[in-house]
């Protein structure tokens, strides 16, 4: 009777090529537009006096495509781009079409007044003001030191 040796490096090959069989089926070119056409755009953040303002590039967008609702603790954005270009000259024609949704939701360093936040597009950027809360402005007291 023959014993089974172990052996580890054989194991670890087999995982490393189970791995890589995952991967490459992931990445299948049939997922990609999948997921290419659903982004989060990238925003800044800041506060500015009583406010704080969230701004985010969208390019290529118009101001109807873009939808912006607010709470008291965050701020959402969302929309639809829809982009097609056709280049049509002697002897081929090209055609390629984009579109794709996009979604985020940014939490607000302080509470908002969603009541009375203010959104603006212009050139590709959207620019949205929200007054902090009453109870979320700093109240400053000054502090006696001890010795």
């Amino acid at each position: 009777m023959t014993l089974a040796r172990w052996e580890p490096f054989r194991e670890l090959r087999r995982m490393h090529e189970e791995m890589d069989r995952l991967f490459e089926t992931f990445w299948q070119p049939t997922e990609m537009p999948r997921l290419a056409a659903e982004f989060a755009p990238a925003v800044d953040v800041f506060e500015k006096n009583s406010d704080v303002v969230v701004k985010a590039n969208l390019p290529g967008l118009k101001k109807d495509d873009i939808e912006v609702t607010a709470t008291e603790d965050s701020i959402s954005l969302s929309g639809e781009f829809k982009k097609e270009e056709e280049v049509k000259e002697e002897g081929y024609c090209r055609r390629e079409r984009q579109a794709g949704k996009f979604y985020r939701t940014v939490a607000m360093p302080s509470a908002i007044r969603p009541d009375q936040v203010k959104a603006s597009f212009k050139d590709g950027v959207l620019e949205v003001t929200a007054p902090k809360a009453e109870e979320a402005k700093a109240k400053e007291k000054k502090v006696p030191v001890e010795a």
